[in-house]
């Protein structure tokens, strides 16, 4: 399994589950510089999205919830692969997140940091203490101008400042989240267990809309214009969908199937594509206006994750093989 592909420059960057962070040509797939994270302890998962400043590359790993493991998130130079700092952790599986010169994360045990962007310095930490006695993977943090929002492991969504780690608001509702977080025009979108779409008001944690699904919506969302990606998920029958929802939940515009479901994380967004994979290799173009299918793809693996730059579209599959497709 791979985290999703990143490119910046000429090089796409991607940690493996196996272990390794590369950077790669986008090009010819020849590695740059690689990074062998179990020599910094019991670690070998990358889970979130890395973080691209214009020198250095921000990763977090983790080993699950193994008490044992470990966690870190590593600053590389871009260049080089050279470790500029490494912060220690409990195990961070979580995207990084920047609002000026500090960083945010999450982690498998609910704590959520704030480290210095250029020393890997901590800042403040905030926990819920509620226990992750499932191992539950913690959803993705997004940030505003001042402000830090997380979805704690008690189903709680927290409004933090973001330079003091100090609650503005929490919000609860009528059930736990079951997507991360987006957040568009001072509102934040989540999907929820229940089957519904929320819309919250950022500075206020209300809530201004709601839709109701078909099946649970899972993973995270995805914007172009005024739509909404989704990706939904009726276990019991292994069947998924996309839909593309009005940005105001004012209803779905179009919804296609997938059996088995997606395995993808999100919808990705690639030129006036909504792009998807499922764990049978099969990877699918939409049409993100209308939701006509455009073209289909048969790869070897399950599809984890998809990226892409320009013209070139990238897939990674759990059993450790990088796709590109120009």
């Amino acid at each position: 399994m791979f985290s999703t592909p990143t490119v910046a420059g000429d090089s796409l960057y991607i940690g493996s589950c196996a272990g390794s962070f590369y950077a790669i040509n986008k090009t010819t797939g020849r590695v740059h510089w690689s990074y062998d994270i179990r020599k910094d302890g019991k670690q070998q998962s990358f889970h979130g999205d890395p973080l691209v400043t214009n020198d250095l590359i921000l990763i977090g790993t983790d080993n699950s919830c193994d008490p044992d493991g470990v966690g870190h998130v590593y600053a590389f130079e871009r260049d080089s692969g050279k470790v500029r700092w490494k912060h220690r952790s409990t195990s961070v599986p979580t995207d990084i997140v920047q609002l000026n010169s500090n960083v945010y994360f999450g982690s498998f045990q609910d704590k959520w940091s704030s480290v210095d962007l250029q020393t890997g310095g901590l800042n403040w930490s905030f926990s819920t203490g509620a226990p992750n006695k499932d191992c539950d993977m913690p959803k993705a943090p997004v940030t505003d101008k001042n402000r830090l929002f997380i979805v704690g492991l008690d189903g709680v969504i927290y409004s933090l400042d973001a330079s003091s780690g100090r609650v503005s608001w929490k919000r609860k509702l009528a059930a736990a989240p079951s997507t991360a977080l987006a957040l568009r025009d001072k509102t934040i979108y989540v999907g929820t267990n229940d089957q519904r779409l929320y819309r919250l008001n950022a500075e206020t944690g209300t809530v201004i809309s709601e839709l109701a699904t078909e099946a649970k919506p899972v993973g995270r969302l995805s914007f172009a214009s005024d739509s909404l990606f989704v990706f939904l998920e009726n276990a019991s029958e292994r069947v998924g969908y996309i839909i593309s929802v009005d940005s105001k939940l004012a209803g779905v515009r179009w919804k296609e199937r997938s059996s088995p479901d997606w395995a993808s994380e999100r919808p990705h967004l690639w030129k006036e594509f909504v792009v998807a994979g499922n764990c049978r290799g099969g990877m699918a173009a939409f049409r993100a206006s209308d939701g006509e299918q455009q073209w289909n793809l048969s790869l070897k693996g399950c599809i984890r994750s998809i990226g892409s730059s320009g013209n070139m579209l990238f897939a990674g599959v759990q059993e450790g093989t990088i796709y590109a497709y120009e």
